[in-house]
């Protein structure tokens, strides 16, 4: 097949991420097009290079357009006629430009980071960044300011500016990423490969970790009271799925928000009661399949949730793309409008798992099972490679204990 604008603009998103290929001279790599879940469409080149396949990111598409994916293509194939990886042709390229150059402008420091992060990071996240730091932070920036003249005042007016236009979890995020980038800046300078080289960025100190605001942070402390549990539980006013979703991840002993957020009328078996998190999920995949048994109490929401599916089968449907699960951004900021509204101090989706831990110990779980619950047994060594056994009558015996112990809290 041939790509066209209008064969891309229709392209769609499926249950699970798919890849279409152009044809073409498979020695000069074949011209690719990703579609994710959520529906973004990237550009990308796969070839084979001494006997290994390989595939480099040409950016996200409309950003991206064709006309400008083929001519990046056309200059990968060029390379590969000369043997030349076009990957390791890439990272030598910015290295060359990095130590070619005098001291970077903050300018040119925020577009080195987005070269930085092409190559190592999912590309929804390079599209997410890379949008946010064009429309937050690059005009705000002077031309001929220095990285080492950037200030944790001018840091606070970019992050603020954010946040008193309303948009306090997108002030979050810009603050994430400012603190990205000066730690990139940071980590170059102070690589091996500038030892004795004059440093690019000059920053001494990632001071964006010192800018607090009032909107909910996760220091790793929240984790709701019984009064607490009692109270968002019996909640008349917040939104379906994000009541549904408290719920669930309550009785399912904490599972990482992903896990649960994102998954499908076939994890779970009502039959069999349980709940499969499928390795592309979970946070360390080599760990494998992760079963949570189901007590009695989640039945019943499972099945309304079942009922009200999206129709690639996902629990928690995103509103506008039927087929797509919802953005957990729209989960944790209906819990913060709750909690402003209802005077509870603001916790978000992940302290749920951290309430879980906490109070099931108070309900007599041992922390052993607790982790094995919440897959926190199995990050040594031997519980990745050695240990087959499932734990399944451990997991449901705290399980049972600690749907006995909710039932006793929200009455």
């Amino acid at each position: 097949m041939n790509f066209t604008d209008k064969s891309i603009k229709a392209l769609k998103a499926k249950e699970k991420r798919y890849v279409l290929t152009e044809s073409g001279n498979y020695g000069e790599g074949r011209l690719q097009i990703r579609v994710s879940e959520s529906g973004a469409k990237t550009f990308r080149v796969q070839y084979h290079i001494n006997g290994k396949r390989k595939v480099i990111g040409l950016g996200n598409y409309p950003i991206v357009d064709l006309k400008t994916a083929r001519s990046k293509h056309a200059k990968i194939a060029v390379l590969l006629s000369d043997n030349i990886d076009p990957q390791e042709h890439q990272l030598e390229t910015q290295k060359a430009e990095f130590e070619s150059s005098a001291k970077r402008t903050m300018l040119q420091m925020l577009s080195d980071f987005n070269v930085f992060i092409s190559t190592r990071w999912a590309e929804s996240t390079i599209d997410r960044t890379e949008k946010l730091i064009k429309r937050n932070i690059t005009p705000f920036i002077k031309p001929e300011l220095m990285p080492d003249e950037f200030t944790i005042d001018m840091a606070r007016d970019i992050i603020y500016r954010v946040y008193n236009r309303g948009a306090k979890e997108q002030a979050r995020l810009v603050r994430s990423v400012l603190m990205s980038i000066l730690k990139f800046a940071i980590d170059f300078d102070n690589s091996p490969e500038q030892y004795k080289k004059p440093n690019l960025y000059d920053i001494k100190t990632n001071f964006i970790r010192d800018i607090n605001f009032e909107t909910p942070k996760n220091k790793g402390e929240r984790w709701l009271s019984e009064t607490e549990l009692k109270k968002v539980w019996n909640a008349d006013d917040l939104p379906y799925y994000t009541h549904q979703y408290i719920k669930l991840a309550l009785l399912l002993g904490g599972q990482r928000v992903n896990e649960v957020y994102g998954s499908y009328i076939s994890d779970f078996d009502l039959k069999g009661k349980t709940f499969t998190i499928p390795a592309s999920r979970i946070k360390v995949q080599q760990r494998g399949d992760h079963i949570v048994p189901l007590c009695e109490t989640a039945i019943p929401i499972i099945q309304e949730l079942m009922q009200q599916s999206g129709k690639a089968g996902q629990m928690f449907p995103h509103r506008d793309n039927p087929i797509a699960t919802a953005h957990v951004s729209t989960l944790r900021m209906a819990i913060l409008r709750w909690c402003e509204k209802n005077k509870v101090p603001n916790f978000n989706p992940r302290d749920l798992r951290r309430t879980c831990k906490t109070l099931m110990g108070k309900a007599g779980i041992d922390k052993i099972n607790r982790d094995i619950l919440q897959q926190h047994n199995k990050f040594d060594v031997s519980s990745v490679h050695y240990d087959r056994y499932d734990y399944m009558k451990e997991k449901r015996q705290s399980i049972e204990v600690w749907e006995d112990f909710i039932y006793c809290a929200i009455k």
